[in-house]
């Protein structure tokens, strides 16, 4: 698990901070490049849900990993060849089917693992995060060397790698039971879907960060190595988190520690709003570990134990397409025209979404609540 997850965040190490630079340093405006970015995200929302409900009933989820890796890194290859906003679309959108699949995959098997005490989800999170700090930086160095038209090559690399290790991984694994998965035993947990919406709230306040925050560093005159250093601030504090984060929720209630993290989340967005300073720009970075994290950390925790048991890996397809993907194919071409339109009032745009994360996070404790007094009741 260790060499899968290095392999998926070393690509993201490359794809967050790099990707929209390189996107701009082809010609590229914000908002065409919120466009491609939110590409990427529109067909996880269908396969995503699709790849995991079969993961669950019919194919071994660590074998479609592989092929799925394995066709990203084609697919990023081939941005290479690519001219024209068309074909870039259409590139991003293939790619997207394929690459966002990879981590509901895995992770959910992580999890098993995890819930078994074979392996610490917090610790193979943080080694992953690592990974994506070592390839912000070291490619910022080399991009800053060699130029933007490396990112490709580099993503495409590191996809492949990816692929290589559920492959690895897959030899190693041992069968299990399969049946259909329970969607009805989903849709009956209110509180569980509550968290994933509130989930997806969150998300949906760092699309602006994850879109334009590397156009926005580099106009204000910091280097692609500063760029990178960035973004490997954040991870730094991400991986902090992660490596308590069992610990964490061992003593503290999942949904309260996501209630926490939307709130930090607005702080976050309401510190950057209009701020040009260094101090600022670094404070919240380290915000990181709080605003997504935490709240990342905190539902799979809830989906780990609340999931129904035949359902866990589609459970993970819906949280990833539901509240990840559609959030940020939803926002991310909003995130760049807002970039370009309204930039002292976009971050606070940002801080409204966290706190209706924060609503929907207090109503899933509302609801958790009911349930366990019902339960308790009919006990009785």
């Amino acid at each position: 698990m260790y060499l899968i997850f290095s392999g998926y965040f070393a690509a993201e190490g490359l794809i967050y901070p790099f990707w929209p630079t390189w996107l701009a340093s082809l010609g590229f405006g914000a908002s065409q490049i919120g466009l491609l970015i939110a590409a990427a995200y529109w067909p996880q929302v269908i396969a995503g849900v699709a790849l995991t409900y079969v993961a669950d009933w019919r194919i071994d989820q660590l074998r479609l990993a592989t092929l799925l890796a394995a066709l990203a890194g084609a697919c990023a290859l081939l941005f290479q060849l690519a001219e024209g906003l068309p074909l870039f679309i259409a590139l991003s959108v293939l790619y997207g089917a394929f690459w966002t699949s990879v981590l509901p995959l895995t992770e959910s098997y992580l999890l098993k693992r995890d819930k078994a005490a074979l392996q610490n989800y917090g610790r193979v999170r943080a080694v992953g995060s690592l990974a994506f700090i070592l390839t912000a930086t070291l490619g910022g160095l080399l991009l800053g060397r060699f130029g933007q038209q490396l990112v490709p090559a580099l993503v495409g690399l590191t996809m492949l790698l990816t692929a290589l290790a559920c492959l690895f991984l897959r030899r190693r694994s041992l069968p299990g039971a399969r049946r259909r998965p329970d969607l009805r035993g989903i849709l009956r947990q209110r509180p569980l879907l509550l968290a994933i919406a509130a989930a997806g709230m969150i998300q949906l306040s760092h699309s602006l960060y994850f879109t334009t925050a590397s156009l926005g560093w580099q106009t204000l005159g910091y280097s692609s190595f500063s760029v990178g250093a960035f973004w490997g601030l954040a991870v730094i504090a991400e991986i902090s988190f992660f490596a308590v984060s069992n610990r964490i929720l061992d003593r503290h209630p999942a949904l309260q520690v996501m209630l926490f993290s939307s709130l930090c989340a607005a702080l976050r967005w309401g510190l950057l709003a209009g701020s040009e300073h260094l101090a600022a720009i670094l404070l919240g970075q380290c915000l990181h570990a709080l605003s997504f994290a935490a709240y990342h950390a905190a539902v799979m925790r809830y989906i780990r134990d609340h999931a129904p048991e035949s359902a866990r890996v589609l459970t993970q397809g819906i949280y990833y397409s539901l509240a990840v993907a559609l959030p940020m194919g939803l926002a991310s071409p909003a995130a760049g025209w807002l970039y370009e339109g309204l930039p002292q009032w976009s971050y606070l745009i940002m801080a409204l979404f966290a706190l209706g994360g924060a609503v929907l996070v207090w109503l899933a404790l509302q609801s958790a609540r009911d349930a366990s007094t019902s339960v308790f009741s009919r006990s009785v």
